[in-house]
């Protein structure tokens, strides 16, 4: 039997430019969210991945239900800010992100992959601190 999965991967490029370079902190987002398949994921309860990578080298993958409660309170909080009256038609909340402090708790909270200490010591300018220190926590 087939699950139901959304996958929320992050690439971070160690080459960017940008002035504050983003990091990885365990999040995702989903785009063009709104109320109806916020409430279709509440029904489904699809298995989250959220995955790492750091120049496309895989860092992580955390597996957790979608039906956690931090973390699709979350995502209501987002969009009752955006639409605090339900949908309104061809308007998307464009970006309904997350972090791993939204998971990290969670009961059904799953280590799926991730790098080996020394990998990781390698990618730490790319991650934040204190999620960089959990996974060197649960790191072979």
């Amino acid at each position: 039997m087939l699950e139901e999965c959304e996958i929320k991967p992050r690439n971070i490029r160690s080459d960017s430019t940008a002035k504050s370079p983003s990091k990885l902190d365990g999040g995702g987002n989903f785009t063009d969210y709104r109320w109806g398949k916020f409430e279709r994921h509440q029904k489904e309860n699809p298995n989250m991945l959220a995955a790492g990578f750091v120049d496309g080298r895989l860092i992580y993958i955390f597996e957790f239900s979608f039906n956690e409660p931090v973390f699709t309170s979350r995502l209501r909080e987002q969009l009752e800010d955006k639409f605090p009256n339900g949908d309104i038609k061809s308007r998307y909340l464009r970006s309904a992100s997350f972090m791993f402090k939204h998971y990290k708790d969670a009961e059904s909270l799953k280590t799926i992959y991730i790098e080996s200490k020394q990998e990781l010591t390698k990618a730490q300018p790319h991650i934040t601190g204190p999620f960089f220190n959990y996974l060197m926590e649960i790191a072979e």
